[in-house]
């Protein structure tokens, strides 16, 4: 049993990053040299480059590429660190989004995207059709991976192992916090980890109260694509990296103290809801993150740039 759910969530994650590269190719193929053009423009206005983050990261499902591409920019000298910061804030609300998809039931469409991607796909009117049809078909195989992971972790309810390491979680903080940067750093996509916690809540295998201190964990291992980005960047793209971390970090050290009033806020507005409960928290923790430190924009530029002299 153990090994046909490995190999199941193996190939649903499989199938979740396949959506991922054909969905930021066509993208880049589609707007590549205009998005950079029109990030390097609106990032003048700290808010502008929030919504920025923002609608780049929920049109590509990808944090981590928005970050590394933030990152590469700052490293070429089209954008300053000022800049960057609120890009890389607003990518992390925008990488909520895929949750909240998840949350609505959005699976019963996505045949219907699968069908109008592969028909625009092969039709080929245009460079832009295609592009567009590659687009949609990788935002289907993007939930369709999640939907083969959910069914997949469906047989560890029956593991009390797994169950007692659930337990443990809700009573130790700080080791749902490192699970949770541990599981993202390892998969690379905060996407797909929130993805796992919500099939987890529809089996009935994790609550609110036990997925909150690993949604924050999992925020702070996302940075890990953007570090290793910097490694190959100058001294002001492994400051931006830097500036990703300290954002997710700043966060979950002040969000810590109220998982449990916050878990108690997000239960009550959905009680029936698990699904819904886990994507709300994660929008909730990123949102709150962005407005409490977004005044602190030139404090986070200053001290990464004490860390990376």
């Amino acid at each position: 049993m153990f090994c046909l759910m490995t190999v199941g969530i193996l190939f649903g994650i499989s199938i979740f990053f396949l959506g991922l590269l054909l969905m930021n190719h066509s993208f880049t193929l589609l707007f590549g040299n205009r998005l950079k053009k029109y990030i390097r423009r609106s990032t003048s206005n700290p808010l502008l480059g929030v919504l920025t983050g923002l609608a780049v990261t929920a049109l590509t499902q990808s944090s981590s590429g928005t970050t590394v591409m933030t990152v590469s920019l700052v490293n070429s000298g089209v954008m300053n660190l000022y800049q960057a910061a609120p890009v890389i804030m607003g990518a992390n609300i925008g990488t909520t989004i895929t949750g909240q998809l998840i949350a609505f039931n959005f699976f019963s469409a996505i045949p219907k995207i699968l069908f109008l991607g592969v028909l625009l796909y092969s039709l080929n009117i245009t460079s832009f059709s295609r592009y567009l049809g590659k687009f949609l078909i990788g935002f289907a195989c993007l939930f369709l991976g999640i939907r083969v992971m959910n069914y997949s972790l469906d047989p560890l309810k029956y593991m009390i192992g797994f169950k007692e390491l659930i337990i443990s979680v809700e009573n130790q903080k700080i080791k749902g916090i490192a699970l949770g940067a541990a599981i993202t750093a390892i998969i690379q996509s905060s996407s797909t980890a929130i993805a796992i916690i919500q099939g987890l809540a529809h089996g009935g295998l994790i609550n609110i109260y036990c997925a909150a201190p690993v949604i924050l964990g999992l925020n702070i291992g996302t940075c890990a694509t953007t570090l290793i980005s910097g490694l190959a960047s100058d001294k002001n793209g492994k400051r931006a990296a830097v500036i990703h971390l300290l954002f997710n970090i700043i966060g979950t050290v002040i969000f810590c103290p109220f998982l449990t009033f916050f878990s108690r806020i997000i239960y009550t507005l959905t009680p029936n809801n698990p699904i819904k409960q886990v994507s709300n928290y994660h929008s909730l923790f990123n949102i709150l993150s962005t407005i409490v430190l977004f005044p602190f924009i030139s404090l986070m530029v200053k001290i990464s740039k004490k860390i990376i002299r």
